[in-house]
């Protein structure tokens, strides 16, 4: 369910069914959040996507594809239009966030 005052058309990340079905596979999303962050770095900037317990006291909160999903204000705003796939790529994370702005992603 997206934010108060946000209308669903703008939640800005999309998981495919095949993500999703994935991502339930591998944790418990009654009790944990699908958490996606702006970082920087030594090596430059990019987004961090993973899969925490802890609820963040800030962040855009939504569900997608019945995952709730957390993200950083920096990553709500610059991501719009996201797609979390599953990455075809073996030596891949496993999963890819599709989004021109997305070059730098990493999945825990």
């Amino acid at each position: 369910m997206p934010e108060p005052g946000i209308p669903p058309k703008s939640v800005p990340l999309t998981i495919t069914p095949e993500a999703a079905e994935r991502l339930r596979g591998e944790a418990d999303f009654s009790r944990a959040f699908l958490s996606v962050r702006h970082l920087l770095g030594c090596g430059g900037n990019g987004f961090r996507i993973s899969v925490e317990e802890n609820d963040p006291d800030e962040g855009h909160r939504f569900v997608a594809a019945g995952i709730p999903v957390v993200m950083d204000d920096f990553a709500f705003h610059r991501l719009s239009g996201a797609i979390l796939e599953i990455d075809p790529d073996p030596a891949g994370e496993g999963y890819r966030l599709n989004h021109p702005d997305a070059v730098m992603t990493t999945f825990c």
